[in-house]
Order: C-alpha cells, then structure tokens, then sequence
C-alpha cells in the first residue's frame, strides 16, 4: 500500500473440534511460537523458584500456580498483538476482511465474510499463505472428544498436567 497499489488481506481460521478460535496474526502468533515459549518460560520459573533456595534465596515454604492466572495473561497478550495488527493494517490503508477467499478467475477472488455477507474482490497479483492445522482422525472411537492438539491447549479451563 505505501507504493500506492490496493492491498488487503483475508483472514479465516476455522474453529478446532473442541470450538478453539483466534484472531489475526496466524498461528504462530495465537497458537504456536509466542504462546507456547510464555508457557514454557511459566514453566522455567516454577523450576526456579523450587532451584533459587539452593542460592540463598529466602523464599516462603509453600506457592501455588495458577493456570487460570497464566492462560488469562497469555490470551489477553495475545489479544493487544491482534489488536496491534489491526491497528498496523489500517494505518496503512490496508483493508481486513475476516473471511474466506476463492478465486472466481485470474484476477477476483469472491470472499465469503464471517458476518455471512459476501464480497469481491480484484488484483493483479496474490500472495497466499496458508497456515498449517493438526487434524484429528474421524476414524479412530473416541478421538474427537478426548484428544487434543496444542491449538486447544490455551483454552483448557483446567491445567492438563504433562503432555
């Protein structure tokens, strides 16, 4: 856009079997990297704590993890670079539309809008980057109600031990 062409970008992300949703920025940003290392470093501090008495360090008997407290946080960190993103779109004139895309002919794409309306859209040129989903099989009893992928792990409202 800063070169003057049209831009925008569609954006869709199908809910999991157990109904996990996120926003833009992809999975990286709302179910992979950037969540995954805040809970990895909620992990090395527990391990510090437990390790810091071993250097001095004065510390009260008991503590207590709260998995409300981190998956609260980390949702809520994940959300402000959402926003963020929105913000950064639209201060370069770039248009979001939360939908999914498929090309009508070489130069439209019709987008189908999470609102349930419908649009198209035209360009010269298309830039497509799909983001990978782990699949849960339909043929194996039980599978789509006990297993989990690492996409719903943030959204568990009770902490699932070891995984």
């Amino acid at each position: 856009s800063i070169l003057g062409k049209k831009v925008a970008v569609v954006d869709y992300v199908e809910p999991t079997v157990h109904g996990t949703k996120w926003g833009l920025g992809g999975t990286c940003v709302n179910v992979g990297c950037i969540p995954k290392k805040l809970m990895h470093q909620a992990a090395l501090l527990g391990k510090s704590l437990h390790d810091a008495r071993y250097y001095g360090w004065q510390l009260p008997s008991s503590y207590e993890h709260s998995w409300e407290t981190l998956t609260n946080n980390i949702r809520n960190h994940i959300k402000s670079l959402n926003w963020g993103y929105r913000v950064q779109l639209n201060e370069k004139k770039i248009d979001y539309l939360n939908g999914k895309a498929s090309f009508l002919n070489r130069h439209e794409m019709k987008v189908d809008l999470k609102s349930g309306d419908k649009q198209i859209i035209s360009g010269d040129n298309y830039v497509i980057a799909v983001g990978g989903r782990p699949r849960i099989p339909d043929n194996i009893p039980g599978a789509r109600e006990l297993a989990i992928s690492s996409d719903d792990l943030f959204s568990l409202k009770n902490n699932p031990g070891k995984m």
